[in-house]
């Protein structure tokens, strides 16, 4: 159909596809521009697509509809393929209702499943000048008072909805679900509801019994003076942290302010990798919530005047755990098999950089512990240098044996008997209710006729299903083989059928099955390239990461494949020390005080079969700012097309076979990833130079194929 750049009375579309590519990320123009106060556009399912399904999903770009004006309202829009589904900034009374911007951008992540990357952390610091934009969104709002967002639904990309100072609004019954960093991200944004909603699986950072930082990925984020938001009735499993709030910048700069007020009552933050609630230099009421399977049920750090009222915790680490924190009450909770209940303490020193500190009382003090019940906890209360905690009516019960614990290579516990999956499942049926009334807390009224947004029928729940590869969370619309360890590997999808294909450097058990199925898989040892394992599901309609659609009953193929390339390096650690430029102490090194460095006497040396470091020094005992490393790789590899990652904090480059191929990173910067294509084949030589400055440290090399099956 024919649909013009700009809307600007109210029309029903007709349905079609209109292919409309933008070139503009930052809310300042888009494919489509919607303006004018009092208008209503239905789309009526008009699908707007800036790019090819086929095209990667980090290079997908532009906006698709751009809003201005006053009391508008968009209904059954669909937006896809584009950094920004919907931007709006100062469009007061903007009601977003039944759109679908899912499989819009996110960007390519270079965790694995084996090593955690750094440059896939994120950064929520700064967002007075839209700094958010660079993670794209499928809704993004800006100074848009009084909003409703309503039956909406972003899927498959990276953020769902932004809200940037908007007041007064709601958020309701949207499913923002399967993203790679936020369901919802709030920043100086107060007065909200945000009411029975799905967050779920929005995360990264995340492999499990290996790693399981989350990346500050999250299913809610609360960031910088977000205050007396209303948050009731929603899913928000397996995300990075369930909701994460933190009083913001100015307030650690000024010790003023805070995210204060908010009310979480009646939702599902299970299975987190961090926290299921983390709130920092804040007062907020949790009441009624469940938090099963998490690192921390809740983070509390600096809480004051905090109520943990009537919730439920299970088979967390710690259930709650506050250090400085005081006037808190933690009250009528149910604790089931943590390994800790509570915890309360203090450190022996604090940031000497933070304001807040000098300007609050920040002893661990005067808590009340009320009528809380432990079952089958390992330690109910673990309390130290805190002062003044009345606790009374605590119910300690103890009828099965401790929770059977084992330790992730993070150094956090996982369930010992999760490879059984029907007992697996059954540690998180609960009879928590999340209408349920709660001790002197007020609880916001439900919508009418609309229940809790549990996770759907036979939905797999827990951490052990939170999958997440180079394009974010697996959302179990497509076939994949899963690693359980020791040749044991699941096959989860749609129900249906795989066959084998082929397999190169593998034997498998089986040569067809079912889906959801398993089979054991062998490999050989020592081999040098890629083992590959290809096969074909046939079944129900599927899903790719990509957001790309295959219909019921046509084949799909999927397997498994791990690239293996040793590569010998001789490591050198130098010290150099000179700052050539003291109005700028985050220059690089001059080249001639540089090529100094590199003939020195190294202050530490290394033979190492991989390069991945992290940390504030690359050794014990070494300085943690002003020194460099210089280290020499030799590979022997199959001939093919290759990409040499490479991440730095702060500088290096790279040489192959003598030949510099990054020289763009010799910088001052934070954790970044470098991707250099290169043709190799037989033997090669490595060379890279790096030099760190101050702050946490980073230099990994790896190889992979640049285009794998």
């Amino acid at each position: 159909m024919t649909l013009p750049k700009r809307l600007t009375r109210s029309t029903t579309l007709g349905r079609g596809e209109v292919f409309r590519p933008s070139a503009s990320d930052d809310g300042t123009d888009a494919a489509l521009i919607v303006e004018g106060d009092g208008v209503t556009v239905d789309f009526a399912g008009l699908v707007l697509r800036g790019s090819s399904p086929d095209t990667p999903p980090d290079q997908r770009a532009g906006c698709g509809i751009l809003v201005r004006g006053r009391n508008v309202t968009l209904k059954n829009a669909r937006v896809h393929g584009y950094k920004l589904g919907i931007f709006a900034r100062d469009c007061p009374g903007l009601v977003l209702e039944s759109c679908d911007v899912s499989n819009n951008w996110k960007q390519r992540l270079a965790s694995t499943t084996e090593k955690e990357d750094l440059s896939d952390w994120m950064s929520f610091h700064q967002n007075e000048k839209d700094e958010w934009l660079r993670y794209g969104a499928g809704i993004y709002l800006h100074g848009c008072d009084g909003f409703t967002v309503k039956g909406c639904r972003a899927r498959g990309g990276q953020c769902g909805l932004l809200l940037t100072t908007c007041d007064g609004g709601q958020v309701l019954q949207n499913d923002f679900s399967f993203l790679s960093a936020l369901g919802l991200g709030m920043y100086r944004s107060s007065g909200n509801k945000v009411l029975h909603n799905r967050f779920d699986w929005c995360v990264r950072g995340y492999s499990h019994g290996v790693y399981n930082r989350g990346q500050d990925s999250a299913g809610i984020l609360v960031f910088e003076q977000c205050s007396r938001n209303i948050f009731a009735y929603n899913s928000v499993t397996h995300g990075g942290d369930g909701f994460f709030l933190w009083a913001g910048q100015s307030t650690m700069d000024t010790g003023r302010g805070g995210c204060d007020d908010n009310l979480l009552y009646g939702n599902d933050f299970s299975h987190a990798p961090t926290n299921g609630i983390e709130s920092t230099f804040s007062r907020n009421t949790f009441a009624n919530n469940l938090v099963l399977e998490c690192w921390h049920g809740v983070w509390g750090g600096y809480s004051y005047d905090t109520k943990i009222v009537g919730n439920v915790f299970g088979f967390n680490a710690t259930a709650i755990a506050i250090e400085h924190g005081r006037d808190n009450r933690i009250q009528a909770n149910r604790f089931v098999r943590d390994r800790e209940g509570v915890s309360l303490w203090k450190n022996a020193t604090q940031d000497p950089s933070w304001a807040y500190p000098k300007k609050h009382d920040t002893t661990s003090r005067d808590y009340k512990l009320l009528n809380n019940r432990f079952e089958s906890v390992g330690a109910p209360l673990k309390i130290r240098e805190t002062e003044r905690v009345f606790e009374i009516g605590s119910e300690v019960r103890q009828p099965k044996p401790a929770p059977p614990l084992t330790v992730e290579a993070s150094g956090k516990p996982i369930l010992a008997s999760e490879n059984d999956p029907s007992e697996y499942a059954r540690r998180f049926q609960t009879s928590w209710n999340p209408l349920a009334r709660v001790p002197e807390i007020e609880a916001p009224a439900p919508l009418l006729g609309v229940g809790f947004p549990t996770l759907p029928k036979g939905q797999l729940r827990g951490r052990r299903f939170i999958f997440v590869d180079e394009w974010g969370p697996y959302d179990f619309q497509r076939p994949i083989l899963v690693d359980r360890g020791e040749g044991a590997f699941e096959i989860l999808g749609p129900q249906g059928r795989w066959r084998l294909v082929s397999a190169e450097g593998a034997r498998l058990s089986a040569s067809a099955g079912s889906v959801p199925g398993r089979v054991r898989i062998s490999t050989e040892r020592g081999r040098v390239g890629t083992t590959k394992v290809a096969m074909e599901y046939v079944g129900a309609r599927t899903v790719d990461s990509w957001g790309r659609v295959t219909p019921k009953g046509r084949s799909v193929r999927f397997g498994f494949e791990k690239f293996v390339a040793p590569i010998a390096w001789d490591v050198k650690i130098l010290k150099w020390s000179v700052v050539e430029n003291p109005s700028d102490v985050h220059s690089a090194p001059a080249p001639e005080h540089w090529k100094a460095v590199l003939v020195s006497a190294p202050i530490h040396t290394a033979s190492l079969d991989k390069l991945d470091f992290a940390g504030y020094s690359f050794a014990p005992g070494l300085p943690n700012d002003h020194w460099g490393t210089l280290a020499e790789g030799a590979l022997s590899i199959p001939p093919g097309e290759y990409f040499l990652d490479v991440t730095t904090d702060d500088g290096g480059r790279l040489w192959l076979d003598g030949k510099l191929i990054l020289a763009d990173a010799w910088k001052y910067q934070g954790p970044t990833l470098y991707s250099v294509p290169v043709s190799l084949g037989g033997n090669h030589k490595l060379r890279i130079e790096h030099f760190q400055i101050d702050g946490y440290a980073s230099l990994r090399v790896s190889l992979r194929p640049k285009n794998p099956v």
